[in-house]
């Protein structure tokens, strides 16, 4: 009984505040690090320079820049058909256009991908502000998504933003042939399905 005399019951109520606040200290500080290490991306997609200014954190010149952009880069990158046809099977009635050079069909793009964190001057310099294009193909388990140029998946049609991996917002290699019925699709699937990249696209 006389050891209990001994016990510092101050201390005792202290130590478990003491070791719940340092566990706490050390959960948030691996999340933090995690973060900062994330290969992730928010983007916002936006289809016109007054939803970009609106929406995003780049003014109305520079998004009349990046918009600019991104429709060279649809006519660079985007997938192209030898008909109309075969084009809007995969994204739509009406949702095809010739290429500049004529002859080729392609579809027109939903929008474009704007990083959320963009800084510094000239922040459109430098980046990619890829097109991106709603797959609309009936009965396809990939209908009302959202993909790149090059068939990668982001998400689906509506969303306010999307979390891309890093990667995704790099430019897009030159589309250097046509692509047959159904062939965005099938890249499209097989990424989605393996994460990314085993398929070979129709890009240089």
């Amino acid at each position: 009984m006389k050891r209990t005399k001994h016990i510092n019951l101050e201390m005792m109520r202290k130590d478990p505040e003491k070791r719940f606040l340092q566990r706490h200290l050390a959960l948030g500080m691996a999340v933090a690090t995690l973060a900062g290490c994330s290969n992730q991306e928010e983007v916002s997609i936006v289809n016109s320079v007054a939803e970009c200014a609106a929406n995003t954190e780049l003014n109305i010149g520079e998004c009349e820049a990046a918009y600019q952009k991104a429709l060279d880069e649809a006519e660079r990158t985007g997938p192209k058909y030898n008909s109309n046809a075969q084009c809007e099977t995969e994204f739509g009635p009406g949702q095809c256009t010739q290429s500049r050079s004529g002859g080729i069909f392609m579809p027109m793009m939903t929008g474009f991908m704007v990083g959320q964190m963009l800084s510094g001057n000239n922040r459109y310099r430098g980046s990619s502000f890829n097109p991106v294009y709603r797959y609309n193909r009936p009965n396809s388990s990939l209908h009302n998504r959202i993909m790149t140029a090059d068939g990668t998946v982001i998400g689906t049609s509506g969303q306010r933003s999307y979390r891309v991996d890093k990667s995704t917002m790099k430019a897009k290699p030159t589309a250097t042939r046509t692509i047959s019925r159904g062939g965005f699709g099938s890249v499209a699937s097989a990424k989605s399905n393996w994460g990314g990249g085993r398929s070979s696209s129709w890009g240089g």
